[in-house]
């Protein structure tokens, strides 16, 4: 398709014409005054920024509450699972948050879990951490390296399966499972999760059943029995 040069030439607008448009290099009296138009300052939200000074003043806030020094609450395994977004529908319209599951543990039987919802991303993990951090349990365990028996625990439509194993066997397991071990302190463990597969059922489930042992010396007592461990007895320490 040809098309001539004029064509090219000339504006497709009258008022854009060549002579028409007005100069930039030069200084407008009006439009280029400070403070005009083009210098507005629009305001920008910036997201929340958290400072180690206000950390500090958390952990010391936690300190008196559970009891544990600044240093061990430094010292434990912070871990966030899951991160994502909700929508919480209120009168005013809908609100998009963001929700953190953050499991904490000292790797030496000590552990919990909490939930947290923000704006930001990174305050709603502080906020799930904090309230792991005062929702901190004790679970027993079996030569300080897996469970006493078998355990079968059902939480909404999850089944789990947690099987004790000896030592060396390792951690095989969902991985929601795994990371929770791993801040509880069990090395040896095999874990089945059978019906729904949802995170939030898996990590509460999980820690249900570990909650859910039933130790052998309270067995012993209320059978009236006297208890040996043969492990210990005959072959030495399991570890």
């Amino acid at each position: 398709m040809f098309v001539s040069r004029t064509l090219l030439r000339r504006p497709r607008l009258p008022f854009l014409a060549k002579d028409q448009i007005p100069n930039l290099d030069k200084v407008h009296p009006i439009l280029d005054f400070e403070g005009g138009h083009f210098n507005q300052k629009f305001p920008i939200t910036k997201p929340e920024i958290i400072l180690n000074s206000q950390l500090e003043n958390d952990n010391e806030t936690l300190s008196v509450i559970t009891g544990l020094s600044v240093e061990r609450i430094n010292k434990l395994l912070k871990k966030a699972l899951i991160i994502k977004r909700v929508v919480h529908v209120t009168g005013k319209g809908k609100m998009q948050l963001m929700y953190s599951l953050v499991v904490v543990g000292n790797g030496e039987g000590v552990a919990g879990y909490g939930e947290g919802k923000h704006e930001e991303v990174i305050m709603s993990i502080k906020k799930a951490t904090n309230v792991a951090i005062k929702n901190l349990h004790y679970f027993e365990r079996y030569d300080e390296r897996t469970i006493y028996h078998d355990i079968e625990h059902k939480f909404g439509a999850s089944r789990l399966k947690l099987m004790a194993r000896p030592p060396g066997f390792g951690l095989r397991c969902n991985h929601y499972v795994h990371e929770i071990c791993k801040c509880v302190g069990i090395h040896d463990l095999t874990g089945k999760v059978r019906g729904s597969t949802n995170g939030m059922n898996v990590i509460k489930a999980t820690f249900e059943a570990l909650a859910a042992q039933r130790l052998p010396q309270d067995i012993a007592r209320q059978r009236g029995k006297k208890l040996v461990d043969v492990q210990h007895a005959y072959y030495g320490s399991a570890g």
